[in-house]
């Protein structure tokens, strides 16, 4: 009768004990979600700055290019009206007017791949929430076969095997949680690095810009229309050369640019998406074998004490 009394007194602790340690998991995970949520809307608003911020460094570059180009053409209205430079200034104008229709369309097709990078959390969103549900489920379930297991041993070993399996669990809730959000914000830093790599690309496409306006200012600079004959032949042949080289010249190498860092905000959605998920699979796939493995290796302890 004793002996009936103690060992369900004992039973009675163990079961305290249990709603405290499961008790502690809840609390744990609870935390855990919200903290990966908090993270999750700090990278979703992350996310939403940068793609503005993209799309300010494009129309940045189209307004004050185009006010450039616009600058530039000003400076041969005067020619046009005369006999020997007007067809030369005809040319030269049209280059710098196709150079800010380009500029225009090319922005706007960066401005519409750049916001694709918007699709990017409501995915992971989705993605980080379901993966880290399924994990800290596995370790929940992991935790109660823990709890019916070690309260049904008879080994000898229990006590050695209860002090290191009670807060497995827990821990491993935190570690995952910790990893999960290790993902979201490494992928903060790359979308900086994207930032700087446009900075780049906008610097060299506004030299190229300013290039092409600074040949024409040179141009219109060494004289007038009522200049002597030979500033005037001068003045032809500097506006002949900028539709015959230096306008195609420009023409191509910008449109060169903006094809590369097009390519390189299509090929960075892409990776931004797979650098995240590859990430959190690897988080969510490891803790789940482990929460896998936390029965088969309280077995061995129960039994050899190892």
């Amino acid at each position: 009768m004793m002996r009936s009394l103690i060992w369900f007194a004992v039973l009675a602790v163990l079961a305290v004990n249990f709603q405290n340690v499961a008790g502690q998991l809840d609390n744990t995970i609870i935390n855990r979600r919200n903290s990966i949520n908090s993270t999750l809307t700090s990278f979703s608003n992350n996310l939403v700055n940068k793609v503005n911020d993209y799309a300010n460094k494009f129309i940045s570059l189209r307004n004050d290019m185009s006010g450039q180009l616009t600058s530039a053409a000003q400076t041969i209205t005067s020619f046009l009206s005369d006999t020997q430079l007007g067809d030369a200034a005809l040319l030269a104008s049209d280059v710098l007017a196709t150079a800010n229709t380009a500029l225009q369309s090319s922005v706007s097709a960066s401005l519409t791949i750049s916001a694709s990078f918007s699709a990017v959390g409501p995915c992971l969103n989705t993605k980080t929430q379901a993966s880290v549900s399924s994990t800290f489920s596995a370790l929940s379930s992991a935790n109660t076969m823990y709890f019916n297991i070690i309260t049904s041993s008879s080994s000898s070993f229990v006590s050695t095997c209860r002090g290191r399996f009670s807060n497995l669990a827990n821990d491993l809730v935190n570690q995952a949680a910790d990893r999960v959000q290790d993902c979201l914000n490494d992928e903060n830093n790359e979308l900086s690095r994207v930032s700087s790599i446009l900075n780049n690309f906008m610097t060299l496409m506004r030299q190229n810009y300013q290039g092409l306006t600074q040949h024409i200012r040179y141009c219109t600079s060494l004289g007038s229309k009522d200049s002597r004959a030979e500033v005037k032949a001068e003045i032809l042949g500097c506006l002949k050369g900028v539709s015959t080289y230096v306008g195609p010249l420009y023409k191509a190498t910008i449109e060169q640019q903006f094809t590369l860092v097009n390519t390189m905000l299509q090929l960075e959605i892409v990776a931004s998406n797979n650098r995240v998920k590859t990430c959190i699979n690897q988080v969510t796939n490891t803790y789940a074998a482990m929460a896998e493995a936390i029965i088969p290796a309280l077995n061995v302890c129960l039994n050899t004490g190892q």
